[in-house]
């Protein structure tokens, strides 16, 4: 089990995709936020930088591929592991979450435990 104080910020704006977060990450001991737009998302990580960010695309007021590109620019959090979900994964999706700084790339709908063995693999030690 990963240490409790780790914590994960989930940007995404459909709440049964973050219901589906919640579960399926909740046994890994962490602390999970929850934020639905990629304006909120920079907000928050400014604020309380994350130890890992799940980031779905399509996202209201700005969309992932802002909030990936704030966060790698060194604004803020550029070392922080993030993990792409998204619906819209037309073939070049995956390769530009990757050259954006992306760590993992997925596509809607997700195999759970391979997101999970991913974040897992992906967060920091203690």
């Amino acid at each position: 089990m990963i240490a409790s104080h780790r914590r994960i910020l989930v940007i995404e704006d459909d709440a049964g995709t973050s219901r589906l977060f919640d579960e399926i990450l909740r046994h890994l001991g962490v602390h999970i936020d929850f934020v639905v737009d990629g304006v909120e998302a920079l907000e928050y990580i400014r604020s309380e930088p994350p130890d890992l960010v799940i980031l779905d695309i399509a996202l209201p007021r700005l969309d992932g591929w802002d909030v990936l590109d704030a966060m790698r620019r060194g604004e803020m959090a550029p070392d922080v592991p993030v993990v792409v979900i998204t619906a819209h994964g037309q073939g070049m999706s995956a390769e530009r979450a990757m050259d954006k700084g992306a760590q993992r790339f997925f596509e809607k709908p997700f195999i759970p435990s391979e997101v999970v063995e991913s974040v897992a693999e992906l967060l920091p030690s203690g």
